[in-house]
């Protein structure tokens, strides 16, 4: 019996080594056959890539090479792609790049969509256009592709066609690029290409981009792109987009939804219309999610520094969403003149209309006029508002402050109101309050840098009431209490030298020099009672 068994044991094994080493040999040749008839195939490359080109019914048009060469593993190298549609006016330039596909679909003929496994563009001019439901359709690129940044147009120049004509060409538009369904499964890859996307209204030109697209149709897109600096609707130094867009589902007319990072980097408040000459650099970090027509993005805005004129902001950070073409801002926060700011405000992108509004608490009155010898603490309401154009915008609110001094003059309180409107900063209502007077003004305009006053209203506790209405005595009195301050500084100093050379108290006599800028003073302080004189008395 053991003899019987190790003697089929035996044959079943060299029957198992055969069978192995004829399997071996079938794939073996298997493999060189198809290794040959992928070299034969891929050195009539250009010919097979023509057919494709003809039979795909994606790509409305003709898509040209300069030349192409291949590898029996299938990867096309190419030079000088052209995609042009039907009137010759180019939708996509490619000067180098590769595009692999599966052999086996080359070999056997089977060309269809999903025959590319991948794509790979350098230095592209792609132009994208995304319709009311983000529609994804190619188009031939614009003037502004080769202008500068900064003059790229904010917003595609409308048709000159009637509103009937409009909703016409709409309804009766002939895509360029038509999915239908085909199954794609490919990774694309571009490299220093330069995209241009229109979107509704809006108009955007990108540099330097730089993305890897894993694309399967029936389940979902991942994406990873970042982009130089960029021109149109914004400027800014560059965006960031990264996540997955689920596709299930797409074919029974279900929306993509989104899961994606997107960041952007650098804009340029101006471009957006928030005022002539305002740069400061903001930045957004936002998540996108929702339906692909109707996206929805919450994040953060943050700016290091924002200077308007009259103020300047620090560390800038807040909440934001945006959705249908409108950002919200709320709970931001930011340092200005060591005090705090708390703001809202609402911005629409394609109007560029906004309106802001805020409060900020206990402003150094000191940094904010560079006048060390005033300082209060000054809280104010702002408000902001802007139809659109970068030159009406409007900033308006009224302000309050906490006790403080002028010099040697004890403040309790400064109330009042301003408005601002281009290079036109007015105060109204205006009222300075001391232990023994009040001055108050309602016509205070600064205009070009020029300062205007009107009357000024000067009441003392005691019921005396002067009002100032020459505004020659305006610079004199500037011009005395200029003095007045040189003389009390050179004062100051010369007693303080005068302290740190006296050997007691006793000791002490007044140095003639200081007796000298006393005199002085005095004769300055008289000057300004001259001035005074010359006020109206009610």
């Amino acid at each position: 019996m053991k003899h019987y068994i190790r003697s089929y044991w035996t044959k079943y094994k060299q029957l198992y080594k055969k069978g192995l080493k004829g399997l071996a040999a079938f794939l073996a040749i298997g493999a060189i056959v198809f290794f040959v008839l992928a070299t034969i195939a891929s050195r009539g490359m250009g010919v097979i890539f023509n057919e494709v080109m003809a039979r795909q019914t994606m790509m409305r048009g003709t898509v040209t090479v300069e030349s192409l060469s291949a590898t029996p593993w299938g990867t096309l190298s190419f030079t000088d792609l052209v995609w042009t549609d039907p009137d010759g006016r180019r939708l996509i330039t490619v000067p180098d790049g590769k595009i692999r596909v599966n052999m086996w679909d080359v070999v056997t003929r089977n060309f269809k969509a999903s025959a590319i496994n991948g794509i790979e563009l350098n230095d592209a001019v792609i132009v994208v256009d995304l319709d009311e439901n983000n529609r994804l359709d190619f188009v031939p690129a614009s003037p502004d592709v080769k202008k500068p940044l900064n003059e790229v147009e904010p917003r595609p120049k409308p048709p000159k066609k009637t509103t009937q004509e409009r909703q016409e060409e709409l309804g009766n538009k002939v895509r360029n690029f038509n999915w239908q369904g085909q199954h794609l499964d490919l990774k694309i890859r571009l490299r220093n290409s330069q995209l241009e996307v229109f979107n509704r209204n809006r108009h955007y030109v990108m540099k330097d981009v730089n993305a890897r697209i894993d694309l399967d149709s029936n389940r979902a897109v991942h994406i990873d792109m970042e982009t130089g600096k960029f021109g149109g609707t914004a400027i800014g130094d560059g965006l960031v987009l990264k996540g997955r867009i689920d596709l299930k589902d797409v074919l029974k007319h279900r929306m993509p939804q989104l899961d994606l990072q997107f960041d952007v980097k650098g804009v340029d408040p101006s471009s957006l219309g928030f005022g002539d000459n305002i740069h400061d650099a903001m930045t957004l970090l936002t998540r996108v999610t929702g339906d692909f027509n109707r996206p929805l993005a919450k994040g953060r805005v943050t700016m290091p520094i924002l200077r308007i004129p009259a103020l300047t902001f620090e560390n800038v950070v807040g909440d934001v969403t945006y959705q249908d073409g409108i950002l919200n801002f709320e709970n931001v926060n930011a340092n200005v003149y060591s005090g705090k700011l708390e703001a809202k405000g609402v911005y629409n992108l394609d109007t560029r209309a906004y309106t802001i509004t805020g409060v900020a608490k206990d402003l150094d009155s000191s940094e904010a006029l560079k006048t060390p010898e005033f300082v209060v603490p000054v809280s104010a309401n702002l408000n902001f508002k802007s139809e659109g154009q970068p030159r009406d915008m409007e900033v308006w609110g009224n302000f309050w402050s906490g006790d403080g001094h002028y010099m040697l003059i004890p403040i309790q309180s400064i109330t009042g109101n301003f408005h601002n409107k281009g290079r036109h900063l007015s105060f109204s209502d205006v009222k300075v309050n001391t232990k023994i007077t009040t001055i108050s003004t309602n016509a205070l305009r600064i205009d070009d840098g020029q300062l205007t006053m009107g009357p000024l209203n000067i009441m003392s506790h005691g019921g005396s009431n002067f009002i100032l209405y020459d505004e020659d005595s305006f610079d004199d009195l500037d011009e005395n209490m200029d003095q007045i301050k040189e003389g009390m500084k050179q004062a100051s100093e010369n007693s303080k030298r005068a302290s740190e050379s006296a050997k007691g108290l006793k000791d002490v006599k007044i140095p003639d020099d200081v007796k000298g800028s006393m005199k002085d003073l005095k004769r300055q302080m008289d000057s300004v009672k001259d001035s005074i004189e010359r006020v109206k008395i009610n």
